[in-house]
């Protein structure tokens, strides 16, 4: 079974993909502009080494080239040094050019030697050769490094907070609607006959306020047509039942000690049942909540006299009912039980597979079980409409009613008086 995951607030997924995009957005800018300082630095000695060249072009050709320790200039490769000359292959060396390497000078330190050359239209071909001992270019290549990438932390820090204010700040606007459609719904929830301002900037919740409000007239309007029919119904069937059960109860009278006597009974308890029916209706469509009187039960021969009307539905099958009563009394709503009661045995004696039915009753509240039938055209096992006559009821009561259907066993139950766990 897929565990369900928790629901979250708009405003909340909003800002957790918010915060991975900025997240993502800095690393990206930091490794980018780390890639640009390197770049950079790289390049900065290629820059010198130019800067140095304009200065040694920009003297009249009739001065003598620089020969300084970390400068020299030559016309000619063959007069440059012999150890330096070692140092770089400028076969394939072409003007514009720049060679870079590292040596270990006499005195045992690392220096690095740059080598720049030229062709100028007054001095000819220039080979200008820059070392540097390699502990002064690291240590300016980490400070030239730190500063920049210093500064371009600084930079995306800047420019994240401006777009994270920004964005949320688009957001608000964004979700204000929404809390104003979230209000709304909920006093369209509680006074659905008040919440007909719909007046929401975006167009798009306009038109989704209209669909609820329709669907909510649709049902409201369903609900009072119930009601509306459920009260006159049972209104009007309490006439004809009372005469029949008048005229059934004279029938009785008359047919006492006859053969006629047994099929007027239960007629006459069929009519009974009908009545209290009926009354479970009427009540049922009041919106008043005016509570029915609570009387003194024996749940024994309510539960005999139940299973023994119902019988006849298991005719022909396999299925036994079996009853376990473990208070000899119930003081409570007695015509909505029998209605609970009957319904449910009911239900379980026409969804019932083969095997035993089982109700259990006791001070809290009953519970009837049995083995669902499964239909070949149909594989999951079902219920009964009855069930549905038995919520609202219990829904009304304040009672606790539950169904479930576990490896084809189908249990309803209802606690009128649900033990403390």
């Amino acid at each position: 079974m897929k565990t369900r995951k928790t629901a979250i607030p708009l405003a909340q997924t909003l800002r957790q993909q918010l915060l991975w995009i900025g997240s993502v957005l800095a690393l990206g800018f930091l490794i980018l502009i780390f890639s640009l300082g390197i770049y950079s630095a790289d390049t900065l000695s290629d820059k010198l080494m130019w800067l140095e060249a304009e200065s040694v072009v920009s003297q009249s050709p009739d001065q003598p080239l620089p020969r300084t320790p970390g400068m020299s200039a030559w016309r000619q490769w063959q007069n440059v040094p012999l150890d330096l000359q070692q140092v770089f292959d400028i076969s394939n060396l072409q003007p514009g050019d720049s060679l870079e390497t590292e040596q270990r000078n006499a005195s045992g330190n690392y220096e690095y030697l740059y080598l720049l050359f030229i062709e100028d239209p007054r001095h000819g071909k220039l080979y200008l050769i820059s070392r540097h001992p390699a502990d002064q270019v690291e240590n300016a290549f980490g400070d030239f490094l730190s500063e920049t990438l210093l500064q371009a932390a600084l930079f995306t820090l800047v420019i994240m907070l401006i777009i994270f204010l920004v964005i949320a700040w688009v957001l608000r606007r964004t979700l204000e609607p929404l809390s104003l459609l979230s209000e709304w719904a909920g006093q369209l929830k509680t006074h659905p006959r008040e919440a007909t301002d719909i007046q929401f900037p975006i167009t798009e919740l306009n038109q989704l306020a209209r669909q609820l409000q329709e669907g909510v007239s649709h049902v409201q309007a369903v609900n009072e047509r119930e009601q509306q029919f459920l009260k006159h119904a049972s209104h009007e069937l309490r006439t004809p039942l009372a005469v029949v059960q008048a005229s059934l109860d004279t029938l009785q009278v008359q047919t006492a000690n006859t053969v006629a006597s047994r099929p007027v009974n239960r007629a006459l308890k069929a009519s009974n049942r009908m009545m209290q029916l009926s009354e479970a209706l009427l009540w049922l469509a009041r919106e008043s909540n005016k509570t029915i009187p609570q009387i003194s039960v024996d749940p024994h021969a309510l539960c005999d006299q139940l299973i023994s009307d119902h019988r006849y539905l298991l005719e022909g099958r396999d299925t036994q009912i079996s009853q376990h009563i473990l208070t000899p009394e119930l003081i409570i709503e007695e015509p909505l039980l029998t209605v609970v009661l009957a319904n449910l045995i009911r239900n379980a004696c026409q969804h019932s597979g083969p095997g035993n039915i089982s109700l259990q009753l006791n001070s809290h509240g009953v519970s009837v079980t049995n083995p669902a039938e499964t239909h070949q055209h149909n594989p999951e096992p079902g219920f009964g409409l009855g069930l549905q006559l038995v919520e609202r009821i219990c829904q009304k009561l304040g009672w606790q009613f539950h169904f479930c259907l576990d490896r084809n066993i189908a249990v309803a139950s209802v606690y009128w008086n649900r033990p403390a766990p």
